[in-house]
């Protein structure tokens, strides 16, 4: 029987208006070491390993910098006059949809004495962010190279990155600072981490490519937890690199339940993931985006929109 965990754990928020999430209990599990096979998507699971696996994960930021990059040059480039002492984690990706390009990333924090104490305790992380100024932030660019010269910063974005994820029609569990919120709350939120570079073949317009970046929220319980994902899309616009797109794509959820006499513990399992297809039509010289649920039926369209000069 599928119950509603939203109605069972957060039903006092119902009397106040407020938003709750919509999460499932899509599959209940007698122990957390069969939590994974209850996981039904791909993305979801993958997620789900990078948080509960504890081996080491793939270098999906490219802090393993290529030939002509160095972490003191990615901050002078990205975000320039700012202190590379403030620097947590920098990344490069050969960028294969357009051969020669690299794409980066420079995650800084608000001063060089929080860099060093966040790099102390944890480090390789760009995480805690926000559009706050006392937080993180990421810069993104691209790079051209030619051979025997220095990479040539082609785009970047203007500052931080401060777009938020666009959580008010989607199909994905909302993370709990929204789910909480009044019910006329725009329902926009920053991610909490950049996680990986996401180098699929975005191609949303003829002759015209974006790239795409996955950011995390994670959120722990009593006995459980969830993690979810969004995807950003960055397009080059002139100089400027511009976010045109971000939209949720993932989720799952682990919500502990009764206890059992051999110290085992019941364990409710939800989650879902979206792919993204560019569609053959055409908005504004664009073309449209469709979401799709991965084993569902929901869909979502998203259309160029001129004056914001991204998806919407």
């Amino acid at each position: 029987m599928r119950i509603r965990l939203a109605s069972l754990l957060l039903s006092p928020l119902l009397a106040c208006g407020l938003h709750v999430p919509s999460a499932w209990a899509d599959t209940t599990v007698p122990s957390l070491d069969k939590a994974r096979g209850a996981i039904q998507t791909e993305d979801a699971r993958r997620m789900y390993d990078s948080q509960m696996s504890g081996a080491p994960q793939p270098d999906r930021l490219g802090v393993a910098l290529p030939d002509g990059f160095t972490r003191e040059f990615l901050v002078q480039q990205l975000a320039p006059g700012l202190d590379p002492k403030r620097l947590l984690v920098a990344g490069v990706k050969p960028w294969g949809q357009r051969p020669g390009t690299f794409v980066a990333m420079v995650c800084l924090a608000a001063t060089p004495e929080r860099a060093a104490q966040l790099i102390k305790f944890g480090g390789g992380e760009c995480a805690d962010l926000s559009s706050d100024d006392d937080k993180n932030g990421a810069w993104f660019g691209v790079f051209g190279t030619t051979p025997g010269r220095a990479p040539t910063l082609l785009a970047r974005t203007d500052g931080p990155v401060k777009t938020p994820t666009d959580w008010r029609n989607t199909n994905i569990d909302l993370p709990q600072d929204l789910a909480t919120e009044d019910a006329n709350a725009p329902l926009l939120s920053m991610p909490t981490e950049w996680k990986h570079f996401d180098l699929a073949a975005y191609n949303i317009a003829p002759g015209a490519v974006a790239f795409g970046v996955r950011a995390g929220w994670s959120e722990g319980y009593s006995g459980g937890g969830a993690n979810f994902e969004a995807l950003y899309l960055f397009h080059i616009d002139g100089p400027t690199l511009r976010v045109v797109f971000a939209q949720p794509m993932s989720f799952f959820k682990s919500i502990a339940g009764d206890w059992h006499p051999d110290g085992t513990r019941d364990h409710d399992m939800s989650d879902a993931s979206n792919i993204l297809v560019v569609l053959p039509e055409k908005t504004n010289g664009y073309f449209d985006l469709q979401l799709r649920q991965q084993g569902g039926k929901w869909r979502k369209t998203l259309k160029w929109s001129a004056a914001e000069r991204g998806y919407r």
